[in-house]
């Protein structure tokens, strides 16, 4: 019966280099069973390919004439994808941050402006105005900032 392997996943990354070495050389060049080395193309097992066994099965990928080192390009893919969501959620809270700092300025020197004794309608009704801005901003702030925790409580560790 044939696995169903995430494409982008060291277990199928792995079904591949165990086609092209061949498992039982794998195994030589590891030091592992047979067995254990179908197991780690399995995504519902537990057991994880070593860095040490990685490093040597890309080094015998190369040994055979391949070129690259797929095992190694694929953990370089697996942090890139991970440091993107990781980076969009800073982003996102960067980006909100300057509106809510931006707008929380207007804001205080708005409401300065109305204290004043003697202030006018249109000091106060742009108090108004730039307080109501402020507060929307922050809102958007306090949706995007519980999204990312509701996000990251979700994920496994």
């Amino acid at each position: 019966m044939t696995k169903v392997r995430p494409p982008l996943s060291i277990e199928n990354t792995l079904f591949k280099v165990f086609g092209a070495l061949e498992i039982e050389h794998a195994a030589e060049v590891t030091g592992r069973k047979v067995h254990y080395l179908r197991h780690l193309t399995d995504p519902t097992k537990r057991e994880n390919l070593t860095v040490l066994d990685q490093i040597k099965l890309d080094l015998a990928w190369r040994q055979k004439g391949r070129a690259g080192a797929p095992l190694y390009e694929q953990v370089g893919r697996i942090l890139k994808a991970a440091d993107a969501e990781i980076f969009s959620d800073s982003d996102a809270i960067g980006e909100v941050a300057k509106r809510v700092i931006l707008e929380g300025s207007q804001a205080h020197l708005a409401l300065f402006g109305a204290s004043r004794p003697g202030a006018s309608e249109a000091e106060l009704l742009n108090a108004l105005r730039e307080v109501e801005e402020s507060a929307s901003v922050s809102q958007e702030a306090l949706a995007i900032i519980k999204s990312v925790i509701e996000h990251r409580v979700a994920q496994p560790p």
